[in-house]
């Protein structure tokens, strides 16, 4: 089970950092983007920390991060929220943070 957990975490981290990079390359540099791309990197370096409580905080503040990006995103991009979207997201990001507390912890 932990290893399915670390492959979903990963691959989330992989979408995101690429859908980053193709915003990157569709609208040219932008703070926003670059730092989708950072935390996307930043997430990786978090699962091969040794110490799981450092993991466990460090993954709330980034997927925390990543909603307050996705939040920014949506505002300047469409002016309003899709909030359903962001429900879902929220729903999945706290899925995989209790799933990482049960198993991993």
């Amino acid at each position: 089970m932990v290893f399915i957990i670390y492959l979903l975490i990963g691959l989330y981290a992989v979408l995101t950092g690429i859908a980053g990079v193709n915003q990157w390359k569709e609208e040219g540099l932008r703070l926003r983007t670059v730092m989708f791309v950072i935390v996307s990197i930043g997430i990786f370096i978090i699962l091969v920390l040794p110490n799981k409580d450092w993991m466990l905080s460090l993954l709330i503040i980034a997927f925390v991060l990543l909603h307050i990006l996705a939040i920014a995103e949506g505002l300047q991009k469409f002016g309003r929220l899709n909030y359903r979207h962001h429900i879902i997201r929220c729903i999945f990001h706290c899925i995989i943070v209790l799933l990482v507390y049960i198993f991993i912890k």
